[in-house]
């Protein structure tokens, strides 16, 4: 029997289980995350005005309910949504940024929080050995086993010898007296933590793809059902033996849920899935060295017409209303939000935008994070240069170390690129690389991005990202300028200093 079946305390009565016997909202606290899901979904096929009797009734003397409900309600009838009333946590440890990037693509059912590159220092090492994926991981031939472990090395080298350099002309360019600290040890807190997030910022555009991180993940069964099944089809080894190890330890829980993932149904979309994997990319990228140190945004194409006109003032006019009406309406919602939490109405995501955006792999990892914008992507390649930070840029050593270091990763890449495509040969890149991306998403969605990506502690990559969408939006719309109030465009090269002491003011207070 699956140990999530078993119940350690059998004296429990039917009260342990509810927060509340009378009120309106209760949660839910049997032991098994099976009996919670079966349990509630018992609402649309009950005519027991309470949940709770019914779980007296059926649940509470049979150990066994919630596993057949399951086996005849999700098996037989292939009622995928009762999946989506069990929820799990879990950690994955130890597993590339290639990969994280392919188990974060869905943002629907699954919630995650990664290891930082910005506040965490990738310097230390684990047994003798930085912070990158072991070569015997990544379905390279051996071949290049020598290479790639020499690279990898020379990057977290470059990476720790860089961050001293970077923090102390980051310290000369913006020294305490410009922050009034005077000996204030809130103010000296945050100015030491600020100045170790830029320098942070900066130097990890020069960690490899193949950093492994942790990653946290929250979510429904079936959710994780289709993880599995991207995981198999990927081609990429790594993320294929991660597919197998999360299957075996979500079995070991959910066995008569997650199995769905590799039955018949499951192993025709795993391969479906793969088809469309396999012609995606055919061709060869042509590698460059040229830098670029300029986040490119374009606006391809976006709908105000007619639906997106009539939607965004349709709540808020009686009849057909005049263009001034509606620019009276835009403006007075703009007058009403107090903070960027105040969201624009509904409305307003019938007016979409799409985008083609190339930024660094580093600032993507957190771009990719926002659900509502949707995101098409090709393989991390070289063909569009580098995004160098400016204070790698700006001093020689630094620099010189990593143009030799990118001319040895495009050439490693390109080897591993004609003998085994350019699915595996991802590992070689640095975070600087650029990369092309689509965007689609819609009005209210931008305004809510630009104005948290805005803030002066954000990324300044995302920052910049932020603010070109919305220009490039208005200079055809300008009409919707009312509702972007909350978007910062000032300039704050210690982004996180007024942050970081406004928390070390509310923790003295603690």
């Amino acid at each position: 029997m699956c140990i999530s079946y078993r119940r350690k305390n059998n004296n429990m009565t039917n009260t342990n289980f509810f927060s509340n016997q009378d009120k309106k909202v209760f949660i839910l606290k049997m032991e098994s995350q099976i009996d919670r899901g079966a349990l509630l979904s018992r609402y649309s096929r009950t005519s027991n005005l309470d949940i709770r009797d019914l779980y007296k009734k059926e649940f509470e003397e049979n150990p066994e309910r919630g596993k057949k409900f399951y086996e005849r309600v999700f098996l037989e009838y292939g009622d995928e949504s009762v999946a989506e009333l069990v929820t799990v946590q879990l950690g994955i440890q130890g597993v590339s940024n290639i990969v994280t990037k392919i188990i974060e693509e869905a943002r629907v059912g699954l919630s995650y929080l990664e290891k930082s590159s910005r506040y965490v220092s990738y310097e230390k090492k684990l047994k003798g050995k930085y912070l990158y994926l072991n070569f015997d991981e990544t379905g390279i031939d051996k071949k290049f086993e020598s290479r790639y472990n020499h690279l990898m090395d020379s990057f977290f080298e470059l990476y720790s010898f860089g961050i001293p350099i970077i923090e102390k002309a980051i310290r000369k360019d913006y020294p305490e007296t410009l922050f009034n600290i005077n000996g204030q040890e809130s103010a000296l807190k945050a100015y030491n933590t600020s100045i170790r997030s830029r320098t942070m910022d900066e130097i990890r555009s020069v960690l490899p793809a193949a950093t492994v991180t942790n990653l946290g993940i929250s979510g429904n069964i079936r959710a994780f059902i289709y993880l599995i099944q991207r995981l198999d089809s990927s081609g990429l080894p790594e993320a294929i033996s991660l597919s197998n190890t999360l299957y075996e330890e979500l079995f070991s829980e959910f066995e008569n849920l997650i199995k769905s993932a590799r039955d018949k149904y499951g192993t025709v979309n795993s391969q479906y899935l793969k088809k469309f994997k396999n012609t995606e990319q055919s061709g060869k990228f042509q590698t460059s060295t040229e830098s670029s140190n300029e986040i490119k945004v374009e606006l391809l194409d976006y709908t105000n017409e007619p639906a997106g006109k009539i939607a965004d003032i349709f709540k808020f006019s009686m009849g057909n209303p005049t263009q001034t009406h509606r620019e009276e309406i835009i403006k007075k919602i703009g007058e009403l939000r107090q903070n960027r939490r105040n969201k624009i109405p509904r409305e307003f995501e019938f007016i979409n935008l799409s985008y083609r955006v190339t930024i660094n792999y580093g600032a993507f990892r957190e771009l990719q994070r926002h659900r509502f914008l949707s995101i098409i992507r090709k393989s991390l390649n070289p063909s569009l240069g580098y995004y160098i930070p400016e204070y790698i840029r700006n001093n020689e050593q630094i620099y010189s170390k990593l143009e030799n270091l990118l001319n040895e990763a495009e050439t490693l890449f390109s080897d591993i690129q004609n003998e085994y495509g350019g699915e595996i040969a991802q590992y070689i890149l640095p975070y600087c690389t650029n990369y092309e991306i689509l965007i689609h998403t819609n009005l209210r969605e931008l305004v809510y991005f630009s104005e948290l990506r805005s803030t002066p502690q954000s990324h300044p990559d995302l920052r910049e990202l932020s603010i070109e969408m919305v220009d490039t939006f208005l200079e055809k719309e300008k009409e919707f300028e009312p509702l972007f109030k909350f978007m910062d465009r000032g300039v704050y090269p210690i982004g996180r200093f007024f942050q970081e002491y406004s928390k070390e003011e509310k923790i003295k207070k603690l």
